[in-house]
């Protein structure tokens, strides 16, 4: 996949994002097939990527024992050369049905858009799924990413500074928080409000989190210094900035705990080994 930098004219998204959702997929922003390591139909690999995504998707659906997992979950599936591990994570400021909606979607799309590598990743605007057969839920993923830049250019030369300390702020309320998600809004008298958030997969440690969006926020920074809103998303981290509100902060002030789910709960962010 091409991994340049995607303009989107978000002149015209930014009217439609803006437009009630409750029905339809979830809002696609890209997916990467790790190629090099692909899997045999009816193999034993892919009958634990099938019983890892269905995991995947049923804690989705009744939640998890710990209210911290709510909108994330990682698992394994197999074991050896066939163990497959996997993860989802929804924005912090999604609703919890817009969070199963989305997850539900992305373990059906996904393995269609990539039938055979045993690798793969999926970024929505409400949700990301990433499944691999090497182990990386106790490390930081930096590869692969999307960078997605507003087509618009930016209001002044001192912007990228001005994002820069934005984000940085975004990253400290998210370190702050048990979701690992934060958002940031910065009023200028001469300069158009600033709108930012920041998110880390709970599978990292507070100093991973911090250095996963460090290194985002200097790609996103860099990518589109120049323009009026860009993402930076990695498979266990996200950024964004824009000029115009984004996400929602009623849900950010009032998170919904999630119920109390049956079954075998190993991680205490949510996370299960299937034997």
């Amino acid at each position: 996949m091409n991994m340049n930098i995607i303009l989107v004219f978000l002149s015209v998204l930014s009217f439609l994002i803006s437009l009630p959702r409750a029905y339809g997929d979830p809002w696609y922003e890209g997916h990467v097939c790790k190629d090099g390591m692909n899997f045999n139909s009816n193999s034993t690999y892919q009958s634990n990527l099938k019983l890892l995504l269905s995991t995947l998707r049923s804690n989705a659906t009744h939640g998890s024992r710990d209210k911290i997992s709510d909108g994330f979950y990682n698992a394994t599936a197999g074991q050896d050369l066939d163990k497959v591990s996997g993860l989802f994570l929804c924005r912090g400021d999604v609703r919890r049905e817009t969070c199963q909606d989305c997850v539900n979607f992305a373990t059906s799309d996904l393995p269609q858009r990539c039938p055979v590598q045993k690798g793969a990743v999926i970024w929505y605007r409400e949700c990301l799924l990433h499944y691999s057969n090497y182990s990386f839920l106790s490390t930081v993923d930096y590869v692969p990413y999307l960078c997605l830049a507003n087509a618009q250019d930016s209001p002044n030369r001192s912007f990228g500074k001005q994002v820069r300390n934005l984000m940085d702020e975004a990253v400290n309320q998210a370190l702050s928080t048990p979701k690992m998600f934060g958002t940031a809004k910065e009023d200028y008298s001469d300069f158009p409000t600033l709108y930012g958030l920041a998110q880390c997969t709970q599978n990292l440690s507070p100093d991973q989190c911090r250095n996963c969006l460090g290194d985002a926020i200097s790609q996103l920074v860099e990518c589109c210094k120049v323009r009026q809103g860009g993402q930076l998303l990695y498979p266990s981290c996200i950024t964004r900035y824009e000029l115009y509100p984004f996400y929602n902060n009623k849900l950010i002030a009032s998170p919904t705990p999630a119920p109390p789910s049956p079954g075998s709960v190993t991680s205490s962010k949510g996370g299960e080994e299937i034997k």
